[in-house]
């Protein structure tokens, strides 16, 4: 599912601890109180999807959209169980009445707001129509709660109760489930109509209901509950092909900003160079030796900008909600294999715009600076080669109109060398022979 080696390998070892979970909790017969266990296992399976949704909105956003999901959840869920109207007291505790504390309300709100949330995803991915996308995350989130919900009737409530399961009291729940997808989804349609964020919905939302629907078909599987496993099995299969179709990676997204720099838009980075490229953010990184020797390196022949040309150490865009020191750190560690590398701020105010073979760049670019003895270990699908040099020597060679090096870097070169603080930087982390 995931196309980054390492996301993959973590996701196989975290499907394989859910499935473990999952046997043990059906053979060892877990309790009732067993499913706050499951609250926690649901609130860190969601962990990836409230990632994505922090580089889809942002921090703040982010943090009171899903806040507000899970506060609306149980407010929701209690009032209408509180009052007898659908969640009927057995679904979530022995107690009747208003029941926020109990083990298997805990259990479901922390599993939907992730739910909530996927199926935005790929309701606002399959419609532009605002009416059909509410609509249809409503539909969704529904049936995935009711599904949840059938195989918690199952396995947990089933050896609990004398007599019949109270179906009544299932037709009763779904109506609940509507009830409270229904309006969630309208409020949070809303607000992100009104937050309109500039990267498309990204199908990284869905990875906490992936989790969550693998868990539940294993803890179904494992208990011979065939019917909900088959319908788990489903939807899980429906979640992977949508994520595999519709998935965009965060660092490919290219941020197109106005003169002022102010975001306006993003566009994949593979449509965004031509020959009128639009202004768009970017970084460019110099990195030292403690001997005073500068990175430079050969841009791989197979990039589209400049391919085979020598530039500085290391060049990049910034993401959308990224600012020029984590993007610059986290683009050094991709291109070089230098992890967490400190960077400091020497021309946050660079700009320039390049043109080569009908190619152009046009960005506005900070300069970054850093210093390391460590052994670089280039990436071949960005880098052909790399060598240090003198950079007293590097300067000078600057003047041979012949120079072969990126016209970029030659002027962040020229602003660098009459920059206060990269020659104060440059002072006191360099011991040049």
């Amino acid at each position: 599912m995931f196309k980054n080696p390492k996301l993959a390998s973590l996701s196989g070892l975290a499907l394989i601890l859910l499935a473990v979970i999952a046997f043990y909790a059906v053979e060892f017969a877990a309790p009732e109180s067993s499913q706050y266990s499951f609250a926690t296992i649901f609130l860190i399976c969601s962990l990836p999807t409230y990632w994505a949704v922090k580089m889809w909105l942002g921090w703040r956003e982010s943090i009171m959209s899903i806040t507000g999901l899970a506060i609306y959840a149980f407010m929701v869920q209690d009032a209408v169980s509180g009052f007898g109207l659908t969640f009927k007291e057995f679904d979530f505790s022995s107690q009747p009445g208003f029941s926020i504390f109990g083990p298997m309300h805990l259990m479901m709100v922390a599993a939907w707001p992730a739910l909530l949330l996927a199926s935005y995803a790929i309701s606002s991915n399959s419609s532009s129509n605002r009416f059909n996308r509410t609509v249809l995350t409503a539909l969704l989130v529904t049936a995935s709660s009711v599904l949840l919900d059938w195989v918690a009737l199952e396995h947990f409530l089933w050896r609990n109760l004398p007599g019949d399961i109270p179906y009544g009291h299932v037709i009763s729940n779904i109506a609940g489930w509507l009830l409270l997808g229904s309006s969630a989804s309208i409020i949070f349609d809303s607000e992100v109509v009104r937050q309109n964020p500039l990267l498309p919905t990204p199908v990284q939302i869905v990875t906490a209901a992936i989790f969550i629907t693998f868990f539940w078909m294993m803890l179904a599987g494992f208990a011979l509950l065939i019917v909900p496993a088959a319908a788990c099995a489903v939807l899980l299969l429906g979640l992977i092909v949508f994520y595999r179709k519709y998935y965009y990676a965060f660092d490919e997204m290219i941020v197109l900003v106005d003169e002022d720099n102010n975001a306006i838009g993003t566009v994949r980075k593979s449509e965004v160079h031509d020959g009128d490229t639009k202004l768009h953010r970017a970084f460019s990184v110099f990195l030292f030796n403690s001997k005073g020797e500068l990175l430079l390196q050969q841009r791989a022949f197979s990039k589209k900008t400049w391919p085979g040309v020598w530039s500085n150490s290391c060049c990049g865009h910034t993401m959308l909600h990224e600012s020029s020191e984590a993007a610059g750190i986290r683009r050094v560690g991709f291109e070089l294999g230098l992890k967490n590398t400190k960077l400091t701020m020497a021309l946050p105010d660079f700009r320039y715009r390049a043109e080569k073979d009908g190619v152009v760049e046009n960005e506005i670019c900070p300069v970054l600076i850093g210093f390391t003895d460590k052994m670089p270990h280039p990436n071949p699908d960005e880098i052909a080669v790399i060598k240090w040099v003198d950079w007293e020597e590097f300067l000078l060679s600057l003047k041979d109109p012949a120079t072969e090096i990126s016209p970029w870097a030659i002027e962040e070169v020229e602003l660098l060398a009459k920059s206060e603080v990269f020659q104060n930087a440059y002072r006191s982390n360099t011991r040049p022979t």
